[in-house]
């Protein structure tokens, strides 16, 4: 797309549902059509030269079809509802499924062809029905927020000489996940006792003090500090076990270790936990997520967001 396009689009507001009128549809002849054009165009002007009537009303003919077509591709289009659909999370370097629906006014048959501007987005082709979901790809290239990119739907049905075309931009997103970095220092070692226990190729190293909570092991207790402070304060410890949980923390990692290759190890930590089936509990420097309904879902949007700004 150019650039002078890319300003244009970039100035559509942003809509939570879209709803295609006269002003926001725009009508070119195709290749065909404007081959036809051309074509009446010398008809018209051998007829003028040789005063033929047949040559008039091939010309006239040709015209009036070019002028049926644009009125015919305008309906294509007139009142269609396009609505964003919540997007599927996805994972950096992979593809973002950007889901819409049509709401098709009317019983017309037609055809319309969506896609995403800016890329190498693929071109979609629909038949008509009065509810159409659709899931275009996009790529994902890194984590955070994934603003849809403007859309654009178009129809040259049913004569193949127009085409008629809208550009909208949806008020919808994509989370991208960090991509998981496998970490070599966690190394599973057997159960006990009912806990299953990391094992690290350290010792664990103390991290931090808490509140102590409902269900702390005892020997985690800090109990000098706790006498001190006059209420329980538990001992936390840098990927370590927890209570028969992980302490997936980003303390874990030295301060020299980059921003990214943090939140892709916590991610591979966080679903490798998640698929082993072992309590666990996530902690960077702005969130602290333990176990509770859709933990995991919350960790990873934690670790896609981690200093982008909302």
């Amino acid at each position: 797309m150019s650039r002078p396009r890319k300003r244009l689009v970039a100035r559509l507001p942003r809509e939570r549902e879209a709803r295609l009128s006269l002003r926001r549809i725009y009508l070119v002849p195709t290749r065909f059509g404007a081959t036809l054009i051309v074509v009446a165009l010398a008809v018209w002007i051998g007829a003028l030269n040789y005063g033929v009537s047949l040559a008039y009303a091939l010309a006239f003919w040709i015209v009036a079809l070019m002028i049926v077509s644009v009125a015919f591709a305008y309906r294509q289009l007139a009142g269609l509802v396009i609505a964003p659909q919540a997007a599927e999370p996805a994972f950096a370097g992979d593809s973002v499924s950007f889901a819409v629906r049509l709401d098709i006014p009317g019983s017309a048959n037609g055809r319309y062809e969506l896609r995403l501007l800016g890329g190498e987005a693929e071109s979609r082709s629909v038949s008509h029905d009065q509810q159409i979901p659709l899931s275009l790809p996009w790529p994902a290239p890194e984590r955070g927020r994934l603003a849809m990119p403007p859309l654009e739907i178009a129809s040259s049905a049913p004569f193949g000489l127009v085409r008629a075309f809208s550009r909208v931009r949806l008020a919808s997103d994509a989370l991208v996940y960090p991509r998981p970095c496998e970490d070599a220092r966690d190394e599973v070692g057997a159960a006990g006792g009912g806990d299953t226990r990391v094992l690290r190729t350290g010792d664990e190293e103390f991290s931090h003090l808490e509140p102590y909570r409902r269900g702390d092991a005892v020997r985690r207790i800090a109990w000098r500090v706790s006498a001190r402070r006059g209420a329980l304060v538990a001992k936390r410890f840098g990927g370590g076990t927890l209570s028969g949980a992980w302490l997936i923390a980003w303390r874990d990692y030295p301060a020299g270790c980059d921003t990214e290759t943090r939140l892709s190890r916590l991610a591979w930590r966080v679903l490798r936990a998640e698929r082993l089936g072992q309590p666990w509990r996530l902690h960077l420097p702005d969130a602290d997520i333990a176990a509770r309904p859709r933990q995991l879902d919350e960790a990873l949007a934690a670790l896609a967001c981690f200093g982008k700004r909302s």
